[in-house]
């Protein structure tokens, strides 16, 4: 498998806070901005409130929960992956190796890692 070229970066570390229940990334400069995942969560509320009506409460939980774990572990293949972790699939289910080789083209597309889950923002 390919090995990643980690440059570096100047990335700053940013504080968090929780403001109503819903996470912000406080910049050097005391700007607060809402994270990418919630301002997500946001967008498809109503979407996903009338597919738990159709599926029923019990089905759409199943179904989270089970999609949640899976993305999460395939997204942590992909860090330990772009980390250049030796043997990172060795002990990973079949299903989600197979879900992280239908994704693998496109991070073999990345050349120079500056980091590897940092804090971004844009004034």
């Amino acid at each position: 498998m390919k090995k990643f070229n980690h440059v570096g970066s100047e990335l700053q570390d940013l504080q968090t806070e929780n403001i109503d229940g819903k996470r912000h990334y406080v910049t050097p400069d005391g700007n607060k901005y809402i994270s990418i995942t919630t301002l997500l969560s946001n967008l498809s509320k109503a979407g996903i409130q009338k597919w738990r009506e159709r599926v029923g409460a019990e089905e759409a939980n199943r179904i989270s929960t089970k999609a949640s774990r899976q993305g999460n572990a395939v997204h942590k293949l992909c860090e330990r992956y772009i980390q250049n972790e030796e043997g990172f699939l060795t002990e990973s289910m079949p299903h989600l190796v197979e879900m992280f080789e239908s994704i693998l083209p496109l991070l073999e597309r990345i050349d120079n890692v500056h980091c590897v889950e940092g804090a971004l923002y844009s004034y």
